[in-house]
């Protein structure tokens, strides 16, 4: 299976970070044996265009958004980022039918109430790399992943 992994993080607010745990879960996907193409929105212009690219070139079977912030943790003058990630979601859900797994530190501090807003399929709280893998297995089988120990 195809699985486009997108990191919606495009905050430096200390400093760029780079999308390692992302990283990591793309590792185990791949090693599992499915295909992956891994979108990094730290640094793009335009989301929607890359978005779209990314889609239209790796024809998911799945798609994997990694929330690396809930807010921009500034006391005076707080920014939610929560809208950034939501943006991601509804462009993956307008160009493709792959169902859409969250994932990610951000996410996983609030892992209904995230899924929820970002109203996405389902999310994975936690390390993500078991989990994922398993997931894209079932879905090349046509079954639902079951209970999985990391997902909310």
């Amino acid at each position: 299976m195809n699985v486009l992994l997108i990191s919606a993080n495009r905050e430096d607010i200390n400093m760029p970070t780079l999308p390692l745990g992302l990283a990591c879960v793309a590792a185990a996907v791949e090693q599992a044996g499915h295909a992956v193409r891994f979108l990094d929105l730290l640094q793009v212009q335009d989301v929607a265009a890359a978005v779209e690219e990314a889609i239209r070139l790796s024809r998911p079977g799945a798609i994997g958004v990694s929330v690396r912030n809930i807010d921009d943790q500034s006391m005076e003058q707080g920014r939610f980022l929560l809208d950034q990630a939501r943006e991601v979601v509804r462009l993956c859900r307008q160009l493709s039918a792959a169902p859409i797994v969250l994932g990610g530190a951000g996410y996983s501090i609030f892992p209904q109430s995230a899924l929820e807003y970002l109203e996405a399929d389902m999310g994975i709280q936690g390390e993500g790399e078991a989990a994922l893998a398993r997931t894209g297995r079932a879905a090349d089988h046509h079954q639902r992943p079951g209970r999985l120990r990391w997902c909310a």
